[in-house]
């Protein structure tokens, strides 16, 4: 349907300031007729103006707090640009720009009169007699636009001719006209290439359709998703963290990593480094917006890249330890030395939307500790104790100290009773373990020498 025909047929009343009340009241009209048409697909498109309101009423639809019922497209012909980077980044994480396609142009200057200041979003389409192309990734829309406006020549007749490409345009006509620019390449991709910037009528040859080449690289290379080529990775951790729970040094998958060098604790560093450069790659493109519309929350990296932090985290934990921490740069927890990739990890975890549910204790340990952050935790712990041990330390002082010791020891018993920590945690000589006798050998030692425990008069 189309936008202005669209919104006569819910009875759109001309208003000076619309209202609250008319917007809900547009919107029952809106989905009950669907609904009693039972609609299962439905098309918005507009021309010009009308287009940019056929976008707006498309997201607002898709936006509802229940989504509709019907599978729902937009198409729009030479519309102008609607919002600002911010809003163009929130509807392709949203996952909802494969459902807009906006036809193009290359001589309407309509599309593109404020592409300085606005930000596209969907899939374009840019058309001229010659073919088409299209361009999904918005930096590589803004930069055709760019070429347009300082190549182009603008036709204000262009603007009424969109009909002239939907008649004419067609995929047997693109595919069966002769290339001009002489031998095709043997590859694929440059042949692709090349019919793509002669179906915009430019040649290979010619300064703009260099440029119009580059665009459509730029555009091909921030369109592929990463590749899990680093899968085999955690297998290898897995068997060096079931080996370290088995072995009778009883010392844990997390203080093995941490006390030895031995080659396979090297073996298991270079892996930890690898996926380290590979996640870090990941959330750099999902910085700059490189990646697919559908890229975003979807499942299958969500899980990964929880089970690597699950397995991993406790290994850079240690390996901060081990080689980086003095009082002077601060704990694993602060000051920025916690690598940015968790806690990007930790936002997608949390936006995944899931209902949350009541946690009862599992009947049997993790494989994995569900707090990635716990050993780092414990280290500060066991600062905290070393630090209450000195004499020197003066009574404000030995309250904070106390104060995060009984707050880590009630922490740390909830996730034992609720068996959220793996085998390795309880092992007879893990750090956890012995922090936690050596706080018990020292309030037996303040209790024979009648000192009050800090802890016990917190809880009181």
């Amino acid at each position: 349907m189309k936008a202005r025909s669209f919104w006569n047929r819910i009875g759109k009343k001309r208003a000076k300031k619309p209202d609250n009340v008319a917007l809900r009241v547009n919107k029952i009209h809106i989905t009950k007729g669907l609904e009693l048409e039972e609609t299962k697909q439905v098309v918005i498109t507009g021309h010009s103006t009308g287009g940019a309101l056929a976008a707006l009423t498309a997201l607002w639809l898709l936006s509802q707090p229940s989504p509709p019922p019907f599978r729902l497209l937009c198409i729009t012909f030479g519309s102008p640009l609607l919002g600002n980077q911010s809003f163009s980044f929130s509807v392709s994480r949203s996952r909802l720009a494969y459902k807009f396609c906006h036809v193009v142009s290359i001589h309407d200057l309509v599309p593109r009169g404020n592409a300085d200041r606005f930000w596209p979003f969907g899939t374009y389409l840019f058309c001229s007699d010659s073919g088409g192309l299209c361009l999904e990734n918005a930096d590589s829309v803004c930069g055709m636009f760019r070429i347009l406006n300082s190549t182009g020549t603008p036709n204000i007749e262009e603007h009424q001719g969109y009909g002239y490409y939907v008649s004419t345009l067609s995929y047997q006509f693109l595919i069966s006209r002769s290339f001009r620019g002489g031998r095709i390449s043997d590859n694929s991709y440059e042949a692709g290439a090349a019919f793509a910037v002669e179906s915009l009528g430019f040649s290979n040859d010619q300064e703009i359709g260099v440029l119009v080449k580059e665009c459509i690289e730029t555009a091909t290379k921030k369109n592929r998703a990463p590749i899990l080529r680093t899968s085999e990775l955690p297998k290898h951790i897995e068997w060096y963290k079931h080996n370290c729970d088995v072995s009778p040094k009883q010392f844990g998958y997390y203080d093995n990593f941490r006390q030895f060098s031995n080659t396979r604790e090297i073996r298991v560093n270079m892996s930890r480094a690898k996926l380290a450069k590979f996640w870090d790659g990941v959330f750099e493109m999902v910085e700059k917006n490189e990646l697919p519309f559908d890229f975003y929350l979807a499942k299958k990296w969500v899980y990964t890249s929880k089970f690597y932090q699950l397995l991993f985290e406790p290994l850079d934990i240690a390996y901060f330890y081990k080689y980086k921490y003095s009082r002077t740069s601060g704990h694993y927890m602060k000051s920025g030395n916690r690598p940015k990739r968790y806690e990007v990890i930790d936002k997608w975890w949390k936006a995944r939307g899931e209902p949350h549910k009541e946690k009862r204790a599992r009947t049997r340990y993790a494989s994995t500790t569900q707090d990635t952050c716990f050993w780092a935790k414990l280290e500060e712990a066991k600062e905290c104790l070393d630090d209450l041990t000195c004499e020197s330390s003066d009574a404000q002082k030995q309250t904070l100290l106390w104060k995060k010791i009984y707050e880590f020891e009630r922490y740390s018993a909830t996730l034992v009773k609720m068996k959220e920590v793996s085998k390795d945690v309880l092992a007879k000589n893990s750090s956890y373990t012995v922090w936690v006798e050596k706080l018990r050998e020292f309030n037996k030692l303040k209790m024979s020498n009648g000192v009050v425990d800090e802890s016990d008069a917190m809880e009181t």
